[in-house]
């Protein structure tokens, strides 16, 4: 029988959090992309939607990740208080994820929100 483990985040690295209005996350989002075609998703938790960007995997980055750390380079977001399973704008549609059953990603959207109340 395999053993299966569920080791949850310990914490997530935020390096720059940028703030939009929803319009303007969209149409940076479908930046270059033709029409008719799929953006990646977004993911949305606690009214509003965020876009995530990595951190290349080098030795050190894999390391803090086994020990639980992730780090996202950027993450860039925007209120959306209603859930929509998708955005459509100039022919190009991006899908919505909701992901508030994921611990890690709902805390991540707490944080932002507050950051913003400052």
């Amino acid at each position: 029988m395999v053993k299966v483990t569920f080791k949850p985040l310990k914490e997530i690295v935020v390096h720059e959090a940028l703030e939009h209005d929803l319009k303007d996350l969209v149409k940076n989002r479908i930046l270059g992309l033709r029409r008719e075609t799929v953006a990646h998703p977004l993911v949305w938790s606690e009214g509003i939607v965020i876009s995530r960007t990595g951190t290349p995997p080098t030795e050190d980055v894999v390391k803090e990740m086994l020990e639980g750390f992730v780090h996202f380079q950027a993450v860039e977001w925007a209120s959306m208080p209603e859930y929509k399973d998708s955005l459509k704008s100039e022919g190009v549609t991006i899908p919505v994820i909701n992901v508030s059953d994921n611990p890690s990603l709902t805390a991540l959207a707490k944080a932002l929100k507050s950051r913003k109340k400052r």
